[in-house]
Parts: structure tokens; C-alpha cells; sequence
């Protein structure tokens, strides 16, 4: 079930339904009921059987948590928090990398001679969303550990945490402290809510709709055959590949903030226009916001951060981003990806180890650097494997060029893509929206529904699904 969809079209409408007309507003538990069936029914729709993976996750850290509440030895709370991560990372590792490590295994048997020739890698299937909310219900162990967060001692509202739907399979990635607080008392949906609900919600549609699945389909076309194209073309999908991802990712979290302002809950943003970064440190602060946060908080911090030599910092931010990489998906490229985006951010942060300002006068120019060092590690990411991610950048010197729709659409959508960057923040954008006359944010609605459920009947997976 995916938000493009007709299927959630009406299961939101349902789900609504009840929330608000069939519970009374005072009937709060009951209401808090309600999202969590409909979190699992949601969830249970790729595979029934995965929520009781979401389940377990939700139980361990609740009961976690309790117990770091009430212990005050340092020995039982680490244990403690060390069981939380067993869990929360053992049931990531096996379902997400569980087959990789197989198939590098057997790669090595091969090599040296040993074991059965003909044996075959594992096939795990991957549960839609298990990296989304291992990390926020272990982010919750880790707060109360650190003493950030009192726990929880309603497994209900635990529950509601974890599992609520709108940014259940793809994020943002929600911290305790900032949702939990919210299910206390929540003040009553407003019509400014329901408003700029639903204009995030047409937003988000717009961007993955109009904007990611036409450029996914160039790009998908020269990823597909490498040779069938020119170096030219290939560059075109290098920058239509960056702003498919851009709005995919964006269009869902755009859904998920809108959908969730509806129910009267507000969730972090997780994108601020990444393509004007002047730096790759800039870059991660615009860029899928609650993951690199989380990385920041969770893990570089863990790591030491930045309180030891400049050496053990510049170690620190490479096994950082590496590991962020890797949660992206089991494959080499995602390695390679975060290795570049670690090496990256040591360097930088070695060039202005003197604490120097931004010079006003080259910000363009170092604009236009990222852009293309951010653009440059997206074909890691988007190639099936490494041959044809050197394949690809082998071919960017060969001549030719193929002329298609899909081309000029996807320049068309190219240009798009960077003037809306260039232009008015996405801020500025829903409010003009929302200034506009009633009449003609009706018309936008509902042709943003014809080009959902007439013009896109594959009702394509958003991106990162698969992470």
C-alpha cells in the first residue's frame, strides 16, 4: 500500500472516518487504538507476517526502557542497553544483511577452493521499513539511558511511537522526545491544520507523481543499457537521477508530515533544498534531516565525535558515514557511497580546521561544486554494482546522443528540478498556496488527483522502500 494509491486513498479515508467520527474526542485511548490497527493493518499489507517484527521491536524497547527507568547500577543499565541493541541491530543484520554476508562468504569459498561449489546465498526477504524503526525505537533506549527521556509506562502510547503509519516505512525518523509529548495532551485539529495538511500532502503527490516518476523513467532507461548511450546522456541522467531522488524522497516525507498534521501530530522535517549546500557538511544538514541527525547524535557522538585528536575526528566522521551507507542497503556500493561522503566530510572539515567563515564571494562556485561531488556519488547509490557504476563513468567520454521523450522530459524536469531549489523555499511555496483563492486550490487538488490515480496506474514503490 503505498500513497500513490487509490488502496490508500481509502484506507486514509477510513481510518479518518473512524478517528474522528465514530471516537469521541474525549475517548483518547480509544482513538490511540485506532492508529495502532490501522499502523499494522497498514504495515501487515506488503506482509502480514513482518508486524510481528514491528511488535517485538516495540515490546523489547518498552520493557527496556522501564527497567533503565528503575535501575540506577551503571553495570545492569548497560546491559540493559547492550540487549536493546542485540535485538534492535541482530534482527536488522539478519533480515538486511544476512544474504550479503552469505554471498561475500561463498565468494570466498570459491576463491580458495573450499566448501560446495554449487551452494546457494540465503534468500531473506527484506521487511519494508526495518530500518526506519529499529533506529527510532532504539533511539528511545538510548535516550533513556542517557537520561534525555523518562520512559514511557504506556505500552499503548509506546506503541502509537513506533508503529504510527504516515512515517512508519520511510520516515522521518521520529525521536521519543519529540512525538511522545504529544500524545499527553494534543490540542484539537484546527482548520490551519487541516489546511496545511493537505497542501504538503498535494506537495509531496506533485514531487513524486509529476516529478520522480518522470525522470525515473530516463534514468531507469540508461541505467538499464549503459551502452545503448552517449556520454551526453549519461550526464543528463547523473542530474535527473539526483532530483528523481530528491523528490521521490521528499514527496513521501511531505505525505507523511501532511498526513500526520491531519490526525494533529507535527513530525520533523527532512529536507531543506540539499542542492544549494556550499558544503558536504551543509549538505547532510538539508539532506534527509532525521537520519543524519540520528547518525550524528547515536553514532558519531558514540564514536567520540569530535572530543579527541583531529586524527580519531577525521576517523570518526569516515566510520560514520560509512556505517550510514551501509544502512542504506547490504551492497558495495552503498559502502563505496558512504566512503566518499566520509572521506568528503574529514576533508572539509580539515580545510577550515582554523574555524574560517564562508567567504560570501565563492559561495556559488562552491554551491556548484557540491551539487556535482553530491551528484557525483549518486551513481554509486543508483548502479546495480560496482562494474556498472565504473562502467558508467567510463562511457561519460564516448560521443552520441539519443534523443527520446523520455529526454526531453527529463531535461525539462532537470531545469525544473533546479530552479525550484534556486527559487522560493518549499515554505514559502505552501504558503503562497495557501493564499491563493479557495476555488483554485480546489482545481490544484484535483488535478494532482487525476495525475495520481489516471496518469500513474503502476503506482510506483517510492525509493527508499527498499532501505
Amino acid at each position: 500500500m503505498v500513497f500513490n494509491s487509490l488502496e490508500f486513498l481509502v484506507f486514509f479515508a477510513i481510518v479518518l472516518g473512524v478517528y474522528y467520527g465514530a471516537v469521541p474526542a474525549s475517548w483518547e485511548r480509544a482513538r490511540k487504538i485506532v492508529l495502532v490497527v490501522a499502523s499494522y493493518a497498514f504495515y501487515g499489507s506488503w506482509n502480514p507476517i513482518f508486524t510481528l517484527l514491528l511488535l517485538a521491536s516495540t515490546v523489547l524497547d518498552f520493557w527496556v526502557g522501564l527497567r533503565l527507568g528503575s535501575e540506577t547500577r551503571p553495570t545492569p543499565r548497560r546491559w540493559l542497553l547492550g540487549l536493546s541493541l542485540l535485538g534492535n541491530l541482530g534482527m536488522l543484520g539478519f533480515f538486511k544483511y544476512g544474504g550479503f554476508v552469505r554471498e561475500q562468504w561463498l565468494a570466498v569459498e570459491s576463491l580458495a577452493g573450499w566448501g560446495d561449489a554449487v551452494a546457494q546465498p540465503w534468500s531473506i526477504v527484506l521487511p519494508v521499513g526495518i530500518s526506519f524503526y529499529t533506529f527510532q525505537t532504539l533511539s528511545y533506549a538510548i535516550d533513556v539511558y542517557r537520561g534525555v527521556q523518562k520512559p514511557t509506562r504506556s505500552l499503548l502510547d509506546f506503541a502509537v511511537f513506533v508503529s504510527f503509519f504516515p512515517q512508519l516505512v520511510a520516515g522521518p525518523i521520529v525521536r521519543s522526545t519529540d512525538f511522545l509529548p504529544q500524545l499527553d495532551k494534543r490540542p484539537p485539529v484546527t482548520g490551519t491544520d487541516v489546511e496545511e495538511g493537505l497542501v504538503r500532502i498535494f506537495f509531496g503527490l506533485v514531487k513524486k507523481v509529476v516529478f520522480a516518476d518522470t525522470l525515473g523513467a530516463y534514468v531507469d532507461a540508461v541505467f538499464g543499457d549503459l551502452p545503448l548511450y552517449g556520454g551526453a546522456n549519461l550526464l543528463l541522467a547523473i542530474y535527473a537521477y539526483a532530483f528523481q531522488i530528491y523528490f521521490d524522497f521528499s514527496g513521501y516525507s511531505d505525505i507523511a508530515i501532511g498526513t500526520a498534521r491531519l490526525f494533529g501530530f507535527r513530525l520533523c522535517e527532512n529536507f531543506d533544498r540539499p542542492y544549494i549546500a556550499a558544503n558536504p557538511r551543509e549538505f547532510w544538514q538539508r539532506w534527509h534531516i532525521s537520519l543524519s541527525s540520528w547518525l550524528r547524535d547515536y553514532l558519531y557522538i558514540s564514536l567520540g565525535g569530535n572530543r579527541g585528536t583531529p586524527r580519531r575526528t577525521y576517523i570518526n566522521l569516515g566510520l560514520t558515514m560509512l556505517l550510514g551507507g551501509l544502512w542504506h542497503g547490504a551492497s558495495w556500493n552503498f559502502v563505496v557511497w558512504g566512503a566518499i561522503h566520509g572521506a568528503w566530510l574529514a576533508a572539509h572539515r580539515y580545510w577550515t580546521r582554523d574555524g574560517s567563515t564562508r567567504d560570501e564571494r565563492w559561495i556559488w562556485l562552491k554551491r556548484f561544486a557540491t551539487f556535482h561531488m553530491v551528484c557525483a556519488a549518486w551513481v554509486f547509490f543508483r548502479a546495480a554494482t560496482l562494474s556498472d557504476a565504473v562502467l558508467f563513468f567510463s562511457r561519460l567520454g564516448a560521443g552520441g546522443w539519443v534523443a527520446q521523450e523520455a529526454t526531453n522530459l527529463a531535461v525539462l524536469f532537470v531545469v525544473l528540478g533546479a530552479a525550484l531549489h534556486l527559487g522560493p523555499s518549499p515554505i514559502a511555496l505552501h504558503q503562497r498556496y495557501r493564499a491563493l483563492p479557495a476555488p483554485l486550490q480546489g482545481v490544484g487538488y484535483a488535478a494532482v488527483a487525476v495525475l495520481v490515480f489516471l496518469f500513474s496506474p503502476s503506482e510506483g514503490r517510492f525509493i527508499y522502500f527498499q532501505f
